[in-house]
């Protein structure tokens, strides 16, 4: 019998690829859309392939519900979820405002907290289901301009490892990849700046210098996301996955770090990170006409 996934946020990135990867291995795949009206690319992608495109915002309750109906109907139960769907909010804190902040939790916490909810009638009729939460490096140690972003992926890890141990009690594999820096829409169609954020505000001495660090970083280090799909699908078939799955540029460093590092000397290093985004603010304000 052939092994049914869910996959959310199927549009681009990883998840769009890895729809068309588990497939290709041969899974039958309920591919997530927030607009169904976007499959497209998707379609084009996965053409001839068992890709069945679903109307399904996670944090709208008709949508999960139907989504829960549809597979049970047709397949009965499920093997595999991959909780893809997030988003990104960059910005200094204080200036993320508070719809900005319950929006970003809406969807990268409690949608997919309420999604896997649902389906867990589902992966309990499959023995050895899997759940793979997407999180991100941002999960394990947080980055000054991106604390909104990392303190929703924190609350996803946290809410994985309560989950690997509960579910572990019906035969559910639950496994948090943590990926580091990927060419994804992301840093692109997708990217989100806090609307608090203005060239006049008191944190603007820092924060064009932080977003062109972090711009370069990521050209310089940003890896094929094809390989966050080919990772899921052999997370998804692996016998005994772990609960951490770490992934990509600067991944595995970071948590270790994360764990060996006394706090004074990883503040020290962030202090420095934050003046050398000073100064380069300062030279682009230098040079502007």
């Amino acid at each position: 019998m052939a092994r049914t996934v869910l996959i959310t946020g199927c549009r681009s990135g990883f998840g769009l690829l890895t729809a068309k990867a588990a497939a290709e291995a041969g899974w039958i795949v309920y591919a997530g859309l927030r607009d169904r009206s976007t499959a497209d690319e998707l379609l084009r992608v996965t053409a001839g392939l068992d890709v069945r495109p679903l109307q399904l915002d996670i944090t709208s309750a008709s949508d999960r519900d139907a989504a829960v109906r549809q597979i049970a109907e047709e397949e009965g139960g499920l093997d595999g979820l991959v909780n893809n769907a997030g988003r990104a909010l960059g910005g200094f804190l204080e200036l993320v405002e508070e719809d900005e902040l319950r929006s970003l939790f809406e969807v990268n916490v409690f949608g997919t907290w309420a999604m896997t909810r649902a389906l867990l009638p589902l992966l309990r009729e499959r023995p050895k289901s899997t759940v793979v939460m997407v999180s991100s490096t941002s999960g394990i140690t947080a980055l000054p301009g991106l604390g909104a972003y990392a303190a929703s992926k924190f609350a996803l890890e946290g809410m994985g490892e309560a989950w690997r141990h509960e579910l572990a009690l019906f035969g559910i594999r639950v496994v948090l990849l943590e990926p580091g820096a990927y060419a994804t829409d992301i840093f692109s169609r997708n990217r989100r700046i806090s609307r608090g954020v203005q060239a006049s505000g008191i944190y603007a001495p820092w924060s064009a210098g932080i977003l062109q660090l972090f711009d370069g970083t990521v050209a310089r280090i940003a890896r094929d996301p094809i390989e966050v799909s080919t990772a899921i699908v052999r997370i998804l078939e692996h016998r005994r996955p772990p609960l951490r799955y770490p992934l990509g540029p600067s991944s595995s460093l970071r948590g270790v770090l994360r764990w060996l590092i006394p706090s004074r000397i990883s503040e020290g290093i962030m202090q420095r990170v934050l003046e050398h985004a000073r100064r380069t603010s300062a030279a682009q304000i230098d040079k502007a006409p």
